[in-house]
């Protein structure tokens, strides 16, 4: 499939820092949302445990080729990527545009520097100021990442239908305009940039919007996957129902267990196995939460219902793909 969309005249406004939900329009699958705790309404805990699975599924493997080919972050390939384009760039312009903070970048791009692959000056006119620009190995190996992660995209492109394809695309580009920038080469938008960078600003927003309740991402898919689940089961199959080793999951259910909102016990068959529950607590707190991450979610490219249709679609087929996959 082809990597690009033609942006013609609708040239991209100056990249934006990420920003919180605000005056989200009222969807369907909102309301759904809200009501989660209705008996007919339950529904929305699996599309949302699904969703969220999908999104760590694409992070991690854009990571894992991008450290297997290049040897760099995610964060650090998309730093590169805004330098490909300008003479150089403020530390401090970069952090904006990525929408993380300045220590962040800063520890980002030290390392790219220590390989040669970044150069960094101080401003002639603030000492205070760090310029980065991209020196020629850096340039070399952005076409080298740029195949890893074209290589990761086509694979999940072409596990897609023509109908998610297309709502995939839509929200990517929609996703780069409203808070990244878009990486437009011959008057076309890159689509295999624009899913990375939807990616990770989608986790971006969900982490930054749980946070404000002391939980991570991995607490609150935790939490949804012990609801699906029935309420109780082993902290392996919770692992496994999630994609994760069960090593990935135990220090949410520390915090989890700390907050009230599960508890673990031992098998009295076999003193090795513990069980986890979800509480009153928890339960609760999973409902009151579930429109936040929502609304987190839909703040990165502001999908109307039809396409927020489209994207559960995908998410619920390729969680059964991963599933099946793994039963043989």
């Amino acid at each position: 499939m082809n990597t690009v969309f033609d942006a013609g005249s609708e040239c991209a406004p100056a990249a934006a820092a990420v920003h919180p939900p605000v005056d989200l329009p009222e969807t369907l699958y909102r309301t759904h949302v809200l009501t989660c705790d209705q008996p007919d309404k339950s529904f929305a805990f699996d599309f949302m445990s699904d969703y969220l699975t999908m999104m760590d599924v694409l992070a991690k493997s854009i990571a894992h080729e991008l450290d297997r080919v290049c040897g760099i972050t995610p964060l650090q390939y998309r730093a590169m990527v805004r330098l490909l384009d300008v003479d150089e760039a403020a530390a401090g312009s970069l952090a904006h545009d990525l929408g993380v903070g300045a220590s962040t970048v800063s520890t980002a791009v030290s390392k790219l520097v220590c390989r040669g692959l970044l150069e960094r000056s101080e401003s002639l006119s603030d000492m205070r100021t760090v310029h980065l620009a991209l020196s020629d190995a850096g340039r070399a190996l952005v076409q080298h990442a740029d195949a890893a992660v074209f290589a990761t995209m086509q694979e999940y492109w072409g596990s897609l239908t023509s109908e998610q394809f297309d709502a995939a695309s839509r929200s990517s580009m929609n996703a780069v305009e409203l808070h990244s920038h878009p990486r437009i080469e011959g008057g076309a938008l890159r689509l295999d940039t624009a899913l990375v960078d939807t990616v990770m600003i989608s986790r971006m927003l969900t982490s930054r919007a749980l946070q404000a309740y002391g939980l991570a991402v991995g607490d609150f898919r935790v939490m949804l996957a012990l609801r699906v689940m029935g309420g109780s089961d082993t902290s392996a199959a919770i692992a496994q129902f999630l994609f994760l080793n069960s090593s990935d999951i135990t220090s949410c259910l520390k915090n989890l267990e700390a907050r009230g909102f599960i508890t673990r016990s031992r098998s009295d068959a076999n003193r090795r196995i513990r069980s986890v529950t979800l509480t009153d607590a928890g339960t609760g707190e999973l409902s009151r939460l579930m429109p936040v991450v929502f609304d987190a979610l839909h703040e990165t490219c502001h999908s109307d219902d039809e396409l927020i249709r489209i994207h559960i679609s995908a998410a619920r087929d390729l969680v059964a793909r991963k599933r099946q996959r793994s039963e043989f």
